[in-house]
């Protein structure tokens, strides 16, 4: 199960973290955006292993990925300062490329995230993303852009095939999502907005699911329940949210692009199906079935209100 028992120590490096991301986006200057960055650093490196008693290994990765990417944007601000705008933007570009795991400076999310904790992983996946993203889209040129989505959607979705760890998979599903944000973000910053929270809420669902199921044999009433609602709205299977937001940005898109992203889903969909598959089979072993199908129940009317949200944006 998730163990981050509240201690003040805890409460204040999670307090450290988020308040870092609101200085970050909130910011003006580029000093601001730097300091929300290295914050939200400084409280997620606690929250990664809280008691000192986890792997260091994924903490200490995380914290030279970080660093390296913070000197380059600071480097880069620098060079904008001194008014040399090519130079500075190359670099501070490569530095939030590099913090937010984005083509090609991406390989190091599947390593740390695999050995990471179930909480540590799901908020790398989710709100660590979110400043990073935001900043890269003021900055990075549109065709640089462009390319990025291009390879992420690829890369995510011919990456997770054939992984048989939950966490990897999860981590190369985030590049398909990715592409959809950023894509999103290049067009409504409500979009992406309404895109991150459904998916945040179903990587959290997902994640909370398996940290609770058994991870052989994949049994379990609830923790089936909550991660397969979570993983049908990853997979964006219709009437999910996951497929709704989806449609929210092929509406608002008005480049090509989006034909990679549905591509990059579409293929994600074999992995998805495959983990989906097993662990449905694996819960039917289970002889009291009450339970988990009045979760299901929940879990499909949940879903299924996503439809009047949409109906209600686009009247």
């Amino acid at each position: 199960m998730l163990s981050f028992v509240m201690s003040p120590m805890k409460l204040a490096s999670l307090s450290v973290m988020l308040m870092g991301t609101f200085v970050s986006v909130g910011s003006e200057g580029l000093v601001g955006v730097w300091l929300g960055l290295e914050l939200n650093l400084y409280g997620f490196l606690v929250v990664m292993n809280p008691d000192g008693h986890h792997n260091p290994e994924p903490c200490v990765k995380y914290f030279v990925v970080q660093s390296t990417g913070s000197i380059l944007m600071l480097g880069g601000f620098l060079f904008l300062m001194e008014e040399c705008v090519e130079s500075g933007l190359i670099m501070s570009s490569l530095g939030v490329v590099l913090k937010s795991g984005i083509f090609p400076l991406h390989s190091w999310v599947p390593s740390i995230i695999k050995n990471s904790s179930w909480l540590a992983s799901g908020l790398m996946l989710t709100w660590q993303k979110i400043s990073p993203l935001v900043f890269l889209s003021m900055i990075m040129p549109s065709k640089m852009l462009w390319f990025a989505i291009t390879l992420m959607a690829s890369i995510g979705a011919v990456g997770g095939l054939n992984q048989n760890s939950v966490r990897v998979m999860s981590a190369y599903s985030s590049f398909v999502h990715t592409s959809w944000m950023l894509l999103g973000l290049m067009w409504s910053t409500v979009v992406f907005l309404g895109y991150f929270v459904v998916y945040s809420l179903s990587v959290g669902l997902f994640f909370y699911g398996c940290s609770l199921m058994n991870k052989v044999s994949m049994v379990g009433q609830f923790s089936s329940a909550a991660s397969g609602m979570g993983l049908l709205m990853l997979m964006g299977m219709p009437p999910f949210l996951g497929f709704l937001v989806k449609v929210l940005v092929f509406l608002i898109s008005e480049s090509l692009l989006i034909t990679v992203c549905i591509m990059g889903s579409v293929i994600s969909l074999k992995f998805y199906m495959d983990f989906f598959y097993s662990m449905m089979t694996k819960s039917m072993v289970d002889k009291n079935k009450t339970e988990m199908k009045l979760m299901w129940a929940f879990v499909v009317g949940a879903n299924l209100m996503g439809v009047m949200l949409v109906l209600i944006v686009l009247s």
